[in-house]
């Protein structure tokens, strides 16, 4: 008995020992990743700051929002993202207000002040009325990117999102590449906090500042995808037909311009700013049901993109469709 009691004593000590082994062994593996992620950071900002020439290849971004707290500060976090991609990257920023509450001010106005190379199209209630068949969501973001895509201006248009940065190592490879109009790039999302109601801005120390990776997918994230305009309007844009759909509509529309003859190369990362409504925290009814890439090509209308409603400006460079 006194052998027994011995032998389980031992065996619970062992399996404690072995648990703070693992322990162990997987803080020193995130610290690590966090280190390695931070030298990364660093050795792209030192060649961006020693490269020779100030060409850039003229890129358009697109993305999308409604002022309704969908995130906490995403008014701050919008702006951030739209300060980092145009100081590294952008040259032509398209901004798509979809369905914006009646009681809160247009994002639009503050954001075409604060940036001259910022346009913003309002898609108002009644549209998004007429085309959603899902109560749950209130932003039929990949129907508004549309909208951005098809008014963007610049040969080289990028889909992404409202709290994306994209990462300093894809800003070397776009800088230093000879972009193809067959050819659309896609990225590795990786997750960097934000400190909710006091960060300001995302800044070279906040970008090095690594959370989590999620695995690199040839088709892509719905933070960053970049082709021609020429195939952006091959494809027509994301499938229209997705009226129920948010999650999953990003690699259906890659997808797309692949069977159309486009080729994938990764470029490298684009950096999240982490946040509770995301879907890779959980899927919640305003992801609405999930896109596949089956089925594709798909075939939008000669339309696509709103393109048979009228523009009626209400401000500088904001313009409502009606």
């Amino acid at each position: 008995m006194i052998q027994r009691a011995w032998a389980t004593g031992s065996n619970e000590n062992w399996g404690e020992r072995m648990r703070v082994v693992v322990g162990v062994k997987y803080r020193l593996s995130v610290l690590q990743q966090r280190a390695g992620f931070a030298m990364r950071g660093m050795s792209n900002y030192a060649k961006l700051m020693v490269r020779t020439g100030n060409h850039r290849p003229r890129l358009a971004a697109v993305t999308v929002g409604r002022n309704d707290d969908y995130m906490a500060d995403f008014r701050e976090r919008l702006l951030a993202t739209v300060s980092w991609n145009v100081k590294y990257l952008v040259s032509e920023f398209i901004f798509v207000e979809w369905n914006p509450p009646a009681d809160r001010e247009l994002l639009s106005l503050e954001l075409t002040q604060k940036f001259d190379c910022l346009r913003a199209y309002v898609v108002p209630p009644e549209i998004h009325e007429r085309i959603c068949r899902n109560q749950n969501i209130k932003l039929l973001e990949y129907h508004a990117k549309n909208v951005g895509i098809r008014r963007a201006q610049s040969p080289w248009i990028i889909s992404t999102n409202a709290d994306a940065a994209v990462g300093l190592d894809s800003v070397n490879t776009l800088l230093n590449s000879e972009l193809d109009k067959n050819v659309l790039w896609t990225a590795e999302r990786c997750d960097i906090p934000w400190r909710e109601n006091i960060q300001r801005d995302i800044g070279l120390l906040g970008s090095l500042r690594f959370r989590r990776v999620n695995p690199y997918v040839e088709l892509g994230t719905g933070e960053f995808c970049l082709a021609s305009r020429e195939l952006w309007h091959r494809a027509r844009g994301f499938d229209e037909e997705m009226v129920r759909h948010r999650f999953g509509c990003d690699i259906r529309g890659t997808a797309q311009m692949v069977a159309l003859g486009g080729s994938i190369r990764r470029v490298g990362t684009v950096l999240h700013l982490t946040h509770p409504t995301s879907c890779s925290e959980s899927i919640q009814p305003h992801h609405g049901e999930t896109a596949t890439p089956e089925g594709v090509p798909y075939h939008n209308p000669d339309d696509w993109g709103l393109g048979n409603l009228k523009e009626v400006e209400i401000a500088e460079r904001v313009w409502r469709l009606e």
